[in-house]
């Protein structure tokens, strides 16, 4: 289940009111949401909670006419610091190399930055967002980032200070001590050195980056050394390849983009924290207010904090395989974006379930209290990734889809849509079905059939011999053969519905005195040759009288 400190049935969307009126205050021509996530590996999908609020803050905007969109920043210019198992790159060649100059090694984008910004930025639209992408090693390239870094630079004294007095504050005695010493020759810039290729030497635990050691603004030259090959020189800013430290970086970059907000999660945002950092600097280093900080907690996975370092990631790609999109959303929304959420997979039906619920209640089909109907007004818009949504369209119950996904050997494909398209209508008391809801049959198959291999319990997977095993055959008893030909003729009869046919088969049991548990259990064993199973007067119906008929036949 997705679950939140709140209960479940509770929720609040002020938190979005009061973000968008503290953007409004900023009043710009143009209002500009930033996010932006380093590519140091596949992106989890608790960095979705960051693009989802930043694409709701541009929604609200937008319903109150103001100019305003969203922009992801891929921080593909950052250096390899280590080396997730999925990587096959050489850490000997590669380490301290930009995640733009390192190559793909499965050959399908231009670098590894590219290949994990494309993963993650390929599943913005199916979750409803789209920003604009902009690449980290392309901002240098600028004169605007290059122009920033000259400000640095020549601020560095002030930088200095801000450091001191943010890094430094929770420093013992000594700890500060050391920290001012090594501040007195500290530049906010490195280089990446032009014969080796790297922004730094060693990995985590060991860094010692490429940092310039003498500026000369009259010159606007620099001097530095490689720290990994030891190459060093005196060479003019606009001839090198260079980057801010990462406390600095951010906040240069919010004045280049004019950035008006940006969410940042509990790490960066706590109080002092280098969200707090950068708005100093914004303030005394580039002369302006900087971004309106929106904080929000963690996306957890199975009570883990999930991460490409902890090897717990969870992609959107992963999401989207096994749920659908909406759903994230509303876990999102639903709740002040300073609680956490927690993904449990094995209750996602579940949680489907709920959403969809409280999306009859958007369109007037569930009836609820005035005030949480009032709610799912503002909210549901929020969540769907439609961009009309003045249709509501039915959809297939995933539960449902689970079971019959699982039948694609059995039963023909032609067959499982029939069996699909029948239950839609009597689930939502249709005549006709859309051609919409139609579509999304097919999705909702596969996701639950995905769902179901990966996450569900041994009740939720169900697999189907092609024949009774002999050894299942050999445990019949005589009631029970007479108990199955008695039900034999039950099937030869009219078609019966779900209950009928449940009611049918305790009948029949006690026809032959045989137990109600026992009759279960012989058919079970028969269908799929385990002890229990699903609802077994609506499994019989998917499977169909003709196969059920031949698979009892088939040990008589």
């Amino acid at each position: 289940m997705i679950v939140t400190d709140e209960p479940q049935e509770e929720f609040s969307v002020h938190w979005i009111q009061d973000i968008v009126g503290k953007v409004l205050e900023r009043d710009p021509e143009q209002y500009l949401i930033v996010t932006g996530k380093s590519m140091s590996g596949s992106v989890h999908v608790g960095f979705m909670k960051e693009i989802i609020i930043a694409d709701v803050i541009k929604r609200e905007l937008k319903k109150l006419g103001k100019k305003a969109k969203t922009v992801f920043i891929s921080d593909d210019f950052d250096p390899i610091r280590s080396f997730p198992p999925s990587l096959t790159l050489s850490p000997d060649e590669y380490m301290g190399v930009p995640y733009s100059d390192a190559p793909d090694p499965q050959g399908c984008c231009e670098s590894l930055g590219a290949h994990w910004t494309n993963e993650l930025i390929e599943t913005f639209p199916e979750f409803g967002a789209d920003p604009e992408v902009v690449l980290q090693s392309k901002l240098y390239e600028t004169k605007e980032m290059l122009d920033a870094v000259r400000i640095c630079l020549r601020n560095t004294e002030t930088i200095r200070e801000i450091l001191i007095e943010y890094v430094a504050r929770d420093f013992d005695e000594k700890q500060r001590a050391d920290y001012i010493t090594s501040m007195k020759t500290w530049y906010p810039v490195s280089v990446i050195c032009p014969i080796c290729g790297r922004l730094q030497s060693g990995g985590k635990g060991s860094i010692v980056p490429n940092r310039v050691t003498a500026y000369d603004s009259d010159e606007d030259e620099v001097t530095y050394e490689c720290a990994h090959c030891g190459h060093s020189e005196i060479a003019k800013l606009d001839d090198l390849r260079v980057k801010l430290s990462w406390r600095v970086d951010w906040p240069a970059k919010w004045y280049v983009m004019k950035t008006t907000c940006e969410p940042a999660g509990k790490d960066h945002a706590v109080k002092g924290g280098s969200y707090d950092t950068g708005l100093e600097m914004s303030h005394r280093v580039f002369g302006w207010s900087g971004p309106v900080k929106v904080p929000f907690e963690w996306v957890r996975f199975g009570g883990r904090d999930m991460g490409t370092s902890k090897g717990v990631v969870f992609t959107p790609r992963a999401w989207l395989d096994v749920a659908p999109p909406e759903l994230y959303r509303y876990m999102v929304l639903r709740t002040d974006p300073e609680r956490a959420n927690n993904i449990q997979t094995d209750l996602i039906p579940d949680l489907v379930d709920i959403y969809e619920s409280f999306e009859r209640t958007y369109y007037g089909l569930d009836k609820v209290e005035p005030e949480k109907e009032e709610l799912t007004k503002v909210l549901y818009p929020l969540t769907e990734v439609r961009s009309d949504i003045r249709e509501y369209i039915p959809k297939l119950s995933f539960k449902f889809a689970v079971l019959t996904s699982q039948l694609q050997g059995i039963l023909s494909e032609d067959t499982i849509m029939q069996r699909c398209l029948d239950v839609l209508k009597k689930q939502h008391g249709l005549v006709e079905i859309s051609s919409e809801a139609k579509r999304l049959v097919p999705l909702r198959l596969s996701r639950a059939r995905l769902w179901a291999q990966e996450f569900g319990s041994d009740r939720d997977r169900i697999e189907i011999p092609e024949a009774v095993p002999k050894e299942i055959i050999g445990t019949l008893t005589d009631k029970d053969r007479e108990f199955l030909s008695n039900f034999v003729e039950i099937l030869k009869g009219q078609s019966l519905d779900d209950e009928e046919l449940q009611g049918k088969i305790f009948e029949t049991a006690r026809v032959v005195n045989l137990k109600d548990t026992r009759a279960f259990v012989v058919l079970y064993r028969i269908l799929i040759s385990r002890k229990s199973g699903p609802r077994l007067g609506g499994f019989l119906n998917l499977l169909g009288n003709e196969w059920v008929l031949e698979r009892i036949k088939s040990v008589l």
